[in-house]
């Protein structure tokens, strides 16, 4: 049956209903049976990805319905793919307008907002959704984001949690739990939710990531070096997984692969101050101390306020010693911040 067959069967039946009862509303009636089939196929063209078509059946719902709820929240959705953010938002807003308490739109206002401008929304934003009963997984996931962005670790634990909870695949989720339990110093906890996340999303390269720095927070180089090493195979165009794999062979003795990984590293980021750092510092070990401390100038020209850099030069220094030079370096970094420049300085007192 085509679209006009069913509005002429349609018209029949609501003609038979009047004639059964003259109070029978059968504008209204008839109005909102063209707009749920007019959203419904705006449903099946969205499945097609055919977005053009969708917004059309759904602008034909709302010329035939203004306040259809559900065609206001498409647009919606349908807008933020496109990158069209604000025209979304009203779209949102409309939604809102006919039913103040639509959770789900509710939502989409704090999600469209926090991914223009995170600090336009709190977690108080995503609460009104879920106690508006949309108590979807990304109200948690989300609500859960913002909480360990203010710093609320365990809060953002028990939010994503409920995410996970709800959606049990949901890769995210395990990832950023992983990443509060890591702020709060539950390294092993941290790599158990980073193996969750990779498990449903094997190409997770910043759970490969994390997951290498908790390692090397318990000591377990190599096991650090392999999940860098992973995310390489991964991508080879980030800089941050070969320098970090460096740093990794540089504490397990692999000078020369140690080197090839900082030299990968800054081909990729030539403008990087850790990696020129990382260089200096793998120069120095092989006894090369002048050029060592080339390095650790070129890094600082990059970055003077990099408190590492001071520290390291100052190492150098020592080793060629020039105390007083090495002393000058180590108090700049404890300006700047170091928590390991005291217990050098505590040389230059003797």
């Amino acid at each position: 049956m085509d679209f006009f067959k069913f509005i002429i069967a349609l018209l029949l039946i609501v003609n038979q209903l009047k004639a059964q009862d003259d109070s029978f509303d059968y504008a209204n009636y008839r109005n909102n049976r063209i707009a749920d089939r007019l959203y419904n196929s705006s449903v099946t063209a969205l499945q097609k990805n055919d977005y053009y078509g969708a917004m059309f059946y759904l602008d034909s719902v709302l010329l035939i319905k203004p306040n259809y709820v559900k065609a206001f929240i498409e647009k919606g959705k349908i807008l933020y793919k496109k990158e069209r953010k604000n025209e979304a938002l009203l779209e949102f807003q409309h939604a809102i307008e006919v039913e103040p308490t639509n959770g789900e739109a509710i939502f989409y206002i704090a999600y469209v907002k926090f991914t223009q401008d995170t600090s336009s929304v709190t977690s108080s934003d995503f609460d009104k959704a879920i106690i508006n009963n949309y108590k979807h997984p990304h109200s948690y996931y989300y609500r859960g984001l913002l909480k360990l962005l203010e710093n609320k670790y365990n809060d953002a634990i028990a939010d994503f949690t409920l995410a996970i909870n709800e959606k049990t695949d949901y890769s995210k989720a395990y990832h950023d739990r992983g990443s509060a339990k890591q702020f709060l110093g539950d390294y092993q906890g941290a790599i158990y939710d980073y193996r969750l996340a990779i498990t449903y999303d094997p190409k997770m390269l910043i759970a490969y990531l994390n997951m290498g720095l908790a390692k090397k927070m318990l000591g377990d180089f190599q096991g650090a070096e392999q999940d860098f090493t992973v995310a390489i195979n991964i991508d080879s165009s980030n800089y941050v997984f070969y320098n970090n794999r460096g740093g990794a062979r540089f504490i397990l003795g692999n000078l020369e692969t140690a080197k090839a990984d900082f030299e990968k590293a800054l081909k990729l980021s030539p403008d990087s101050y850790e990696v020129m750092t990382n260089i200096g510092n793998a120069i120095s070990k092989e006894g090369n101390y002048k050029t060592a401390i080339e390095w650790f100038n070129k890094s600082l020209e990059v970055n003077p306020g990099y408190a590492k850099t001071y520290l390291n030069r100052g190492l150098t220094e020592e080793l060629m010693g020039m105390l007083d030079e090495a002393c000058t370096d180590w108090r700049k970094a404890a300006e700047l911040g170091s928590k390991e420049a005291p217990g050098y300085l505590k040389e230059c007192k003797k």
